[in-house]
Parts: structure tokens; C-alpha cells; sequence
């Protein structure tokens, strides 16, 4: 039985994970996908991006200043008043919004929806939103899992993960139009996920809480290396979704 993930859920996740967070190696390469989507698909000098389950806002203030965008031209909504707090100290945006369907008074050209979905039982409702506050040819950006769901997945507060296939469907029936949709992940990011089913708590206390220490830098470094070898496979427990209105 699944069970919707709460304010309180994700307020206490992201007070344990605060300081590391950003140097997992799969965040990083989600980054980078997103980062290459963008260049890719965005041939306008500017645009404005919505992150739909903003996190922290490292990603969107990474965005923000390679493309030199305003604080206007961004915005972004997560459930956890935790998230909205670390993102308001890296972003001055008058669209940061502590709630799941905020109203907003504009569409935006992007709107990224990064590993979220898996989170709640409402997906529908958010792609939904989604595809109503995207401008006409706009892109959605959307990352999320596959497969089984793992120590590390429930501990991260995942409800569910999809079939590439019905996520598609979805997707269309809601009315868009796929660009591009790949599997990422296989052999390495699919190995991790096994790994760490076994003694997950001193996993997480040794590598996802608390301060970044030089061995897990280390780790975190080497295994992002390792994983470039993904993007050549298209197999394994990561979506990547690039969709337009």
C-alpha cells in the first residue's frame, strides 16, 4: 500500500541531507541532462523556468546563472517550507512557492520536473499542472524512476516508480507531445541501488546526512565519473523525459 509523502516528511529529509545532497553523483548527472536539454531545445538568448519540486534550488540557480536569467524570468514550488527556506537564500524570485499547485498569474517556457512525481500519489494532478502553466511549444523537462523501489528510494519518501510506457501514454493523453524519453542508469546506478539495501542506516549516517567528508567526496567524485558510461546504455532504473505543450 502506498502512502502519500507529507509537508513533515520532506521537511526532515531536507534537514538531514542539506550538506550533502548536492554532491550525489546522480544529482549531478540529472543536472547535467537538464543543463544539455536546455541548450539543446531552447534557441531564445532569454526564457523563464519553472522548477516544479524545487528542492533545495541549487538546480535552478545553476540554471539561473549559466543562461544569465532574471529573478522574473524563474520560479519554482516544493511542499517542504524546509526547501523553499534553503531556495530563497540562493534565489530572490517572486515566484517561490510553498505549496503543490500554486496559482500563478504567467506560464513559463520551461518548467522542470525533476525525480518528484515518485513522491506523490497525485502525479496526475502535477503533470496536469503542469502542462497548464507551460507556454504554447513549451518544454517539460522530467526525471523520475523505474523499477523497484529500494532502501535509499523509500528513505528519499518514493511512492511509486513508472513504467516508461505508461508514463508515456500518460503524458500524451494529458496532451503532450514527447521529444525525446530514454532509460539511464544500467549497470552502475541499478548495482548502487542493490548495494545499499543491505545495512542502509549506517549507509545513510556514513554518506547522505550530515557534513561531506573527504572519503565520501572521494566515492561521490569517482562514481560520477563511472556513470558517464550510462549515457550510452539505454537501460536501467533512471527516466529522462523531455515533452512539449
Amino acid at each position: 500500500m502506498t502512502t502519500q509523502i507529507t509537508n513533515s516528511d520532506k521537511d526532515n529529509y531536507w534537514k538531514l541531507v542539506e550538506n550533502t545532497y548536492d554532491h550525489y553523483p546522480t544529482i549531478r548527472h540529472r543536472k547535467r541532462f537538464i543543463i544539455n536539454t536546455l541548450k539543446k531545445y531552447i534557441d531564445k538568448t532569454r526564457f523563464s523556468v519553472f522548477d516544479y519540486g524545487i528542492g533545495n534550488g541549487t538546480l535552478l540557480k545553476d540554471i539561473k546563472d549559466m543562461f544569465n536569467l532574471s529573478e522574473t524570468d524563474i520560479g519554482g514550488c516544493d511542499i517542504s517550507s524546509i526547501a523553499i527556506e534553503l531556495s530563497k537564500k540562493k534565489l530572490h524570485s517572486p515566484f517561490l512557492f510553498n505549496e503543490q499547485y500554486p496559482k500563478l498569474n504567467k506560464q513559463f517556457d520551461v518548467i522542470v520536473c525533476s525525480e518528484m512525481i515518485e513522491h506523490t500519489t497525485q502525479y496526475k494532478q502535477s503533470l496536469e499542472w503542469i502542462y497548464n502553466y507551460l507556454e504554447t511549444n513549451g518544454i517539460l523537462i522530467l526525471t523520475t524512476q523505474s523499477g523497484k523501489i529500494h532502501a535509499s528510494d523509500k528513505y528519499a519518501g518514493h511512492t511509486q516508480h513508472f513504467k516508461l510506457s505508461e508514463l508515456n501514454s500518460l503524458l500524451i493523453e494529458i496532451g503532450f507531445h514527447i521529444n525525446h524519453l530514454r532509460f539511464w542508469g544500467f549497470p552502475f546506478f541499478t548495482l548502487q541501488k542493490y548495494l545499499t539495501n543491505y545495512k542502509f542506516s549506517s549507509i545513510k549516517e556514513d554518506f547522505l546526512e550530515g557534513e561531506p567528508h573527504i572519503k565520501q567526496r572521494f566515492i561521490f567524485s569517482l562514481a560520477y565519473i563511472i556513470y558517464y558510461i550510462h549515457d550510452f546504455i539505454n537501460f536501467g532504473p533512471q527516466i529522462y523525459i523531455v515533452a512539449s505543450k
